[in-house]
């Protein structure tokens, strides 16, 4: 269902110098994409592989068709979708296919170097796990296109490597950064190394340079004309808060370092982990970009320092109109560098004016979802992104052909911010609550265009202290609209909208267990069936239970792991069951955690055997049949029908993708599912729970029941389709057997008005119509007729093979017009 308005964190760009309308760009979470015609459309080329995050991409100089690509996202960020990879991967045939090249266990590729002459020869720059130990990190080398790796630089289990540059100019000189990236951001490891040999052998270059344990994150770029003058721009703790930021510069080959600057920098704010890169001008070696919260520009080797914004038109118009904040990726075309391109938090963007104005390619879905909400009554879907606010639309299938028509909620005064949940009050569609990071919660009354701060405090008296995760759980309850619940490691309770609140638990971070002791509640939740029946789950695994809406609490954790607790959800058909998924991802461990209690809590049993091994993000029981569950994971959405006995993959036409949140919208039986890094999905359960409530065979073919479809709308003046309304119509089957069968539609004369033979798969499946009865073409000028849709009316829908016949009616009905939509 799109959206693409909202974009998402872009962190790798690589662009076809010899052919600049063929890019490339990598979203952390959401795969590799490619334009081949200017970015007006785009296919990923980077999915169902076993990785789904990305690190890095480069294209072989020499060759462009050969193509490297480092999986797992190089962003510490615990967020619960850092998203791990599998090692490096190969492409000779500009993505179309890829082969998996090794360094499974390198977790997170920060950097990528490619020889400008030999396409065998590359650097991978690994920083190895992000939360824990290990020692398969470092500086690799392969000479023969990946078949082997040697690592080359190698400081110990804690320490990976950042950066890696080769200069053009005389490949055998290249410059390396070593970054301590375990347990915090910096250490007395992070530094900076060259190599004269062709990165065989390595020296740490300490003359000049910032050292001691709090040295963080460093970026590194290397003249393409003069091999011995190279920058560092380095991530310098040492510094007041908000001046971090230092760049320096060699011209011996890193044997002496100079700072280029007098004045402090203040481009990284205090997240300077978030990038610490630069780059360098191919044709002016003292013209360099650095990239922090905003994209920073020197024409004097470093010396003094300017913003780059400039004006941006949008593939898709949104009330965002600025150049996004948080750099992740640059990129300059070294035959013309007034043609430039970013990767931010916002996407993709490209100048060809050196960033006096940029186009910017929000036509992509790759929306970082945290948590979605249905209005049920008009089946708006309301979401939370990765810095990218809270944006709302219709259930309408995507069509990339056509603008997105989905709209923000809200944005910040940088065109972005952290959306994270959103709740509509059931009673009135009009008042919609959404937050940002750290349980910054907003009431916002969308008819009177009025917002009003609800983040709850602690009362003055309190010698506590209050905090929050990053995405803090807070609902309306099922109970009463005006009644708000809000978590952080303290629970609060409002009865009047959010306008006044109360504290109703301890401190829930202080487990009785030490190994449970936690920041703040992950997830919140009450029962549907006895109000005041409050579940909480912290981020490493205490669970608490209160039955009187926080009067009295207890602590119910034996039996459950010490991961973070995501998503609670109590049973709407009996008051003592509740499920509960967690992710260890943010601790490096991808291990599927998924339990049921049938006592609140007291007992706990895992539902996850049969899941494959990867994180659960979300839980959620039917809202119609209580046996059914679906598990939102790392790579997809699963379904039990036995409550979490066995376990199946759910659907097609949905990627690998990062699972954040289920839904189900009630009147249509739509399972929504928002993803993080793919957008947001749905998938009709009609077909699922026909079958189980039938007690159909699985033995014996059937066709399921269609709703109702909707022709398109056409326009008074030619007559013609307007193919912003038009709408599949879902015709789903099962069989026992895989084979050849006929799909006929039948008028009320029993004639045949179109016919499909398709090749039916074991199991369910569905075909999605256009409606179109046929397509011509024609030679004269002023033909507009290409496409005749089936006319609105009544009609029967056959399936058949050599030995049957299974018939169902089914509904047309005149389209509606995008303008009352």
């Amino acid at each position: 269902m799109g959206p693409t308005i909202n974009s998402a964190r872009a962190d790798v760009i690589e662009i076809d110098i010899k052919h600049p309308g063929t890019m490339y760009v990598g979203f952390g979470s959401g795969g590799l994409w490619k334009t081949v015609n200017n970015g007006i459309n785009w296919k990923c080329v980077f999915e169902e592989q076993a990785s789904l995050g990305i690190g890095d991409i480069k294209l072989a100089p020499s060759n462009p068709d050969i193509i490297y690509l480092g999986t797992g996202e190089n962003l510490k960020k615990p967020r619960n979708f850092t998203l791990p990879g599998t090692g490096m991967y190969r492409s000779n045939d500009g993505g179309k296919s890829w082969k998996h090249i090794g360094l499974e266990d390198s977790w997170s590729i920060a950097e990528i170097a490619v020889h400008p002459k030999n396409p065998d020869i590359v650097m991978v720059a690994v920083l190895g796990h992000l939360w824990s130990k290990n020692k398969n990190r470092g500086l690799y080398r392969t000479t023969n296109g990946g078949k082997s790796w040697k690592q080359v630089l190698y400081k110990d289990e804690i320490t990976g490597v950042n950066d890696v540059v080769i200069s053009p100019s005389q490949p055998k000189i290249m410059y390396a950064s070593t970054w301590e990236v375990y347990p915090g951001v910096s250490g007395k490891n992070s530094g900076v190394h060259r190599s004269i040999d062709g990165g065989k052998t390595w020296k740490a270059c300490t003359n000049g340079l910032p050292s001691g344990p709090l040295v963080g994150r460093i970026g590194l770029a290397v003249s393409h004309t003069h091999p011995l003058k190279a920058y560092a721009l380095v991530d310098n703790l040492n510094n007041p808060k908000g001046e971090a930021a230092e760049l320096y510069k060699t011209t011996d080959g890193g044997l002496t370092w100079v700072k280029t600057h007098e004045s402090p920098l203040y481009f990284f704010s205090v997240i300077g982990w978030y990038f610490a890169d630069v780059f360098v001008n191919p044709q002016n070696d003292d013209e360099v970009y650095c990239l922090g919260v905003r994209l920073a520009h020197s024409t004097d080797g470093g010396k003094t320092f300017s913003f780059l914004g400039g004006n941006v038109t949008r593939s898709t118009p949104s009330l965002a109109k600025g150049f996004h904040l948080d750099q992740c990726a640059f990129w300059i075309d070294p035959n013309n560098p007034q043609h430039i391109a970013a990767g931010n938090d916002g996407g993709f963007y490209v100048s060809y004016d050196k960033g006096l104005s940029w186009f910017h390619y929000n036509n992509i879905p790759v929306g970082e979802f945290y948590d979605i909400t249905i209005d049920q009554k008009s089946y708006t879907i309301y979401g939370g992104t990765q810095d990218n606010a809270t944006v709302y639309g219709q259930s309408h299938e995507f069509n990339p052909d056509f603008p997105d028509t989905w709209q923000y909620v809200w944005i910040d005064p940088w065109d972005g911010g952290d959306g994270c949940v959103t709740q509509v009050d059931p009673e009135d569609e009009n008042t919609i609550y959404y937050s940002m990071q750290h349980g910054h919660a907003v009431r916002f009354d969308s008819k009177m265009d009025t917002t009003y701060t609800i983040q709850p405090h602690l009362p003055k008296t309190s010698v506590d202290t209050l905090v929050f995760n990053y995405v803090a759980p807070y609902f309306i309850s099922p109970h009463n609209s005006k009644t708000l619940y809000h978590g952080g490691n303290f629970i609060f309770k409002s009865t009047d909208r959010g306008n006044n609140w109360k504290v109703i638990s301890p401190d829930l971070a202080l487990s009785k267990n030490i190994e449970k002791k936690s920041i703040a509640t992950g997830a919140l939740a009450e029962s549907k069936v006895q109000p005041g029946l409050l579940y909480a789950g912290t981020d490493r695994g205490a669970f608490w239970v209160t039955q009187n809406d926080g009067i009295n609490w207890e602590e119910h954790s034996t039996g459950l792991a010490n991961n973070y607790i995501r998503s609670i959800c109590p049973s709407g058909f009996k008051k003592e069951r509740v499920y509960a998924a967690m992710t260890g991802i943010n601790y490096d461990d991808l291990q599927s955690y998924l339990y049921v209690s049938e006592d609140n809590g007291n007992n706990w049993k895992s539902i996850a055997q049969g899941l494959p091994n990867e994180p659960v993000n979300v839980i959620l029981e039917d809202h119609f049949n209580e046996n059914i569950l679906y598990a939102g994971g790392l790579r997809g959405v699963y379904i039990s029908a036995d409550r979490g006995n066995t376990w199946s993959y759910l659907g097609n036409n949905m990627p690998g993708t990062a699972i954040a949140d289920l839904e189900i919208h009630e009147s249509t039986m739509d399972l929504v599912a928002a993803t993080h890094g793919r957008g947001i999905y749905k998938l009709n359960l009609r077909p699922v729970h026909e079958m189980l409530q039938q007690g159909t065979s699985d033995t014996i073919d059937h066709l399921f029941d269609i709703l109702e479809a909707h022709r398109p709308w056409f326009n008074s003046s030619g007559r013609e389709p307007d193919y912003r309304t038009v709408e599949n119509a879902d015709i789903s089957f099962w069989l026992r057997d895989s084979k050849l069968v006929t799909l006929t539609v039948k008028d009320s004369d029993n004639g045949i008005i179109w016919t499909d033979t398709l090749q039916g798969h074991k199991g369910f499946n569905q075909y999605r119509w256009d409606l179109v009865l046929k397509r011509e073409s024609s030679n004269l000028p002023y033909f507009i007729h290409y496409e005749t849709f089936l006319e609105a009316g009544a009609y029967r829908m056959v399936l058949s093979d050599l030995n049957q016949e299974l018939e169902k009616p089914f509904i047309v009905t005149k389209g509606i017009s995008p303008y009352k939509r």
